[in-house]
């Protein structure tokens, strides 16, 4: 992409002399400020992880009854014991972490 700017005499002097000090051109300058500066892209490993837990879910469903019950107690049992960390830790006023 070539962008033409359009800068003030004193930020053209410090660029000049940036890109004096790191020895490079003005662009080049310019364009290791840019990178530094800005935030890193948005990582798309991500999506394959959200792929992965779509995947493993899929893998689990179920309708069979006793397994859905099952998996309800083990969950209330896992929100449960987070709670009891918290007042452990915490103090009887402590913030649950499930309602």
């Amino acid at each position: 992409m070539t962008l033409t700017l359009e800068l003030p005499a004193d930020l053209e002097t410090r660029l000049h002399s940036e890109a004096m000090r790191r020895g490079v051109d003005e662009a080049a300058c310019a364009r290791q400020l840019l990178e530094q500066s800005l935030p890193a892209p948005d990582p798309v490993p991500m999506q394959a992880a959200i792929n992965l837990l779509a995947q493993w879910r899929k893998e689990d469903e179920t309708s069979d009854p006793k397994e859905m019950a099952r998996r309800d107690r083990e969950f209330e049992e896992l929100m449960e014991a987070m709670n009891q960390n918290r007042r452990d830790s915490g103090g009887p006023n402590a913030r649950m972490v499930w309602p």
